[in-house]
């Protein structure tokens, strides 16, 4: 669609080969996990060579698929190929990606494009996401030092002076995913780290975390945030640059674990602006 011509075009043609040979009665398998595919997925690698025929015999399964499905959903984009049954999601907003053929059709293309009432233009620029610097490093490198109990602890545990000689003391992260340091299989986890800040704090500071699963943040005495659920790998949340100050700050985390991986580590960023994208002329 976008004539990019990344891949010339005996590599559509060998793909396409490949997938019609890998089908199942209702349709294309993902990939080697299971049988189970994504409806969505399938129309647009049918769509691929940009052939009648090779669309055909993709979507083919897939029209049978609708038809013998025995559950009653309004098209679900996950299912097993060899059953027709679902395995989740339900009118999931990717399902439009069965439309994607029209993109390729100029006569069906004009004929919607058309109808369009807003004349809608002067789009606002995509934002410019924001750079960061490193201020205390997260685990993936270099392990940081915790100080953690695994067993609920009394009193205010997050304040700065709170009495930690009984807690243990190890490498983050913590947990069963990631660069883990220690090994975390219990539901709950209390974590505090003294982190130092050389010389003056940036205005905009981010903690570069990675929870899995729901974690209460405290810096220096001072809740913070809580997040909930789970990521899958360190993202950078900001939080208030007033609550550090130069010099040594305490960030105290309870993590609480239900169900899957589980994983606890923090680093901080600060938060520096982007370079202006040239305005388009």
């Amino acid at each position: 669609i976008l004539d990019l011509n990344l891949f010339p075009e005996e590599v559509y043609e060998t793909e396409m080969a490949f997938y019609r040979s890998k089908q199942n009665e209702y349709g294309l398998p993902l990939d080697n996990r299971s049988d189970y595919t994504k409806l969505d997925w399938i129309l647009w690698t049918a769509t691929l060579t940009e052939k009648g025929e090779d669309f055909k015999a993709l979507v083919d399964p897939v029209h049978k698929f609708l038809n013998a499905t025995p559950d009653r959903s309004p098209m679900t984009d996950w299912y097993y190929t060899s059953t027709a049954k679902k395995v989740g999601f339900t009118a999931r907003p990717v399902v439009g990606g069965v439309f994607l053929r029209m993109l390729y059709d100029d006569g069906v293309w004009s004929k919607y494009a058309k109808r369009d009432q807003t004349k809608g233009s002067d789009w606002a620029e995509m934002p410019i996401p924001p750079k960061t610097v490193t201020l205390v490093p997260t685990s993936e490198k270099t392990p940081g030092i915790y100080q953690y109990t695994e067993q609920s602890p009394t009193g205010d545990w997050f304040a700065v002076d709170y009495d930690t000689s009984n807690w243990k003391t190890g490498k983050g992260g913590f947990g069963t995913d990631g660069p883990t340091g220690t090994r975390w299989k219990s539901d709950d986890i209390w974590v505090r780290r003294a982190v130092k800040i050389d010389g003056s704090v940036p205005e905009k500071i981010a903690l570069r975390i990675w929870h899995d699963e729901d974690a209460q943040i405290y810096v220096n005495g001072k809740f913070v945030v809580a997040l909930s659920d789970y990521v899958t790998g360190y993202e950078a949340v900001p939080i208030d640059a007033s609550l550090f100050h130069e010099g040594n700050n305490i960030v105290a985390i309870h993590c609480h674990q239900s169900t899957g991986g589980q994983y606890i580590d923090f680093g901080i960023d600060e938060i520096v602006a982007a370079e202006p994208v040239p305005a388009k002329r």
